[in-house]
């Protein structure tokens, strides 16, 4: 498969459309919240830089930016072209509204803010980050993570009501076949057991209910059982080895049996309040979920082989975008969860590490000295540098 065939073209422009909107999302939230309280925003940048655009507003009209690269601006003599869009009823703005060459990221630059620019200019102006009150400035950045959720929450809202779900049906009939990218065949399509059959007993125990087979399977990994199934009235039976999966629960990882079946299900619509429930609980398994995970790549109980960073979330973009713009959108929620859960962690360089300090400075009631903050963003930049260095690192040795 050539780099430009159709599934890598398809996986660059999915990875492109999540991430992009994502990052839009969350820069949009601190944006909007920064305005709110009175906070002046210097430059609104999709992308990391360098810059390759930039727009802004001004009393003699709109002004636009084209930046030239770097290694063609001694050829150039320049180092941006700029040119003017007279307007007749011009609007002067603040902000300049910028796009990036580095496409998987973005930030909001506030004035009297020590961020990623490392910028330490701070002179105490009113319209200056450091001159609001607490809670503003722990609002505006906690602005990202409460768009990131609220767009989860709303994803989720709205593919359940145009889509509807899907329930269980009741008893022990096989409604689907489980496939899975690692394992193709499972135990029990490889015994012989096909759609519509009916699930009759394990090891001997009769089973009337869906649970009771789950449970039954589930409890036994890596376990040699015997499974008894009827087809059209004709009675089966067969010994099958019960597969051991790891799968993140409530609870954190925990390993199940599984044999390859799915229940039989039905389709019904939902309506609007129904969704809207079903949005924000999936938006809290799916949160919580995250935290439990975290927490056991900290003590140990999970591999850092599992995380994957955004060269593996290109590649389930492209997958999900094989197999419908509904699965892409599912998955954009799911990732959006998870960028707000990543962000509160309280490491310098993320919002967490912004609100931390904000949080101790309200304790000891004093700002923290500026070479103190600017060496807390240092570290911390060139922590998250490092851990993105070696996840993509992992991804690219899984492709």
């Amino acid at each position: 498969m050539g780099f430009f065939s159709i599934d890598t073209l398809v996986t660059i422009a999915a990875a492109i459309f999540t991430l992009g909107i994502l990052i839009l999302i969350h820069e949009l939230g601190h944006f909007l919240v920064a305005r709110m309280v009175g906070i002046r925003v210097e430059r609104f940048s999709i992308g990391m830089p360098p810059r390759f655009l930039s727009i802004q507003n001004k009393v003699d009209g709109l002004w636009i930016k084209l930046f030239v690269p770097w290694f063609v601006q001694r050829m150039a003599n320049a180092e941006a072209v700029e040119f003017r869009i007279p307007r007749k009823k011009p609007m002067a703005s603040d902000t300049e509204y910028a796009l990036s060459w580095t496409p998987f990221g973005g930030y909001v630059k506030m004035s009297g803010m020590i961020d990623e620019s490392m910028d330490g200019d701070i002179k105490g102006k009113p319209w200056e980050f450091g001159s609001k009150k607490r809670w503003q400035q722990l609002l505006t950045i906690s602005g990202g993570v409460i768009m990131n959720t609220i767009l989860a929450f709303i994803i989720f809202s709205a593919i359940v009501f145009s889509a509807g779900m899907d329930e269980p049906v009741e008893g022990t009939f096989v409604g689907s076949l489980v496939s899975t990218e690692e394992r193709e065949v499972f135990p029990a399509e490889a015994a012989g057991i096909q759609e519509n059959d009916q699930i009759v007993s394990i090891n001997g125990q009769h089973v009337t209910e869906w649970e009771e087979l789950t449970e039954i399977v589930q409890n036994l990994p890596g376990e040699t059982i015997t499974v008894d199934w009827v087809r059209n009235g004709i009675r089966y039976s067969d010994s099958m080895a019960v597969v051991k999966e790891t799968v993140p629960t409530a609870e954190g990882n925990l390993d199940i049996g599984m044999i390859g079946i799915g229940r039989v299900v039905t389709h019904r619509d939902v309506g609007v309040v129904e969704s809207v429930k079903y949005g924000a609980r999936s938006t809290y398994v799916f949160g919580t979920l995250m935290a439990r995970s975290f927490w056991s790549m900290v003590t140990g109980q999970t591999s850092m082989d599992q995380v994957g960073g955004p060269i593996m979330i290109a590649k389930m973009a492209g997958d999900m975008a094989r197999r419908g713009w509904l699965d892409v959108f599912y998955f954009m929620a799911i990732i959006s969860v998870n960028l707000a859960f990543i962000n509160i962690l309280p490491i310098p360089g993320l919002d967490g590490g912004h609100f931390l300090i904000i949080s101790i400075e309200g304790i000891i009631r004093r700002p923290l000295p500026l070479n103190v903050k600017l060496i807390i963003q240092q570290v911390g930049m060139f922590f998250l540098l490092g851990l993105v260095l070696f996840i993509t690192i992992q991804d690219i040795s899984r492709l």
